[in-house]
């Protein structure tokens, strides 16, 4: 049988999409309801709204020679 700390150990070594999977399915199975809310989230969900508001006017601004002059330097 393993101990709490154990458990707790095994886990933390699960990526986080993974471990809320699992807390979602342990809330479920004890009837707890929603678990509680997401602490991490990554650049894009905190940006999301924000992408793709910008209009430059070219579709890639990569391969724009006078964009990229003097970049690098």
């Amino acid at each position: 049988m393993s101990s709490l700390a154990e458990i707790e150990e095994a886990v933390e070594t699960l990526p986080p999409k993974e471990q809320r999977k699992l807390l979602q399915h342990l809330a479920a199975r004890l009837g707890l309801g929603t678990p509680l809310p997401r602490t991490r989230q990554s650049a894009h969900d905190l940006m999301k709204d924000g992408c793709g508001i910008v209009d430059s006017g070219k579709r890639d601004l990569g391969s724009d020679k006078k964009h990229l002059s003097g970049y690098g330097r």
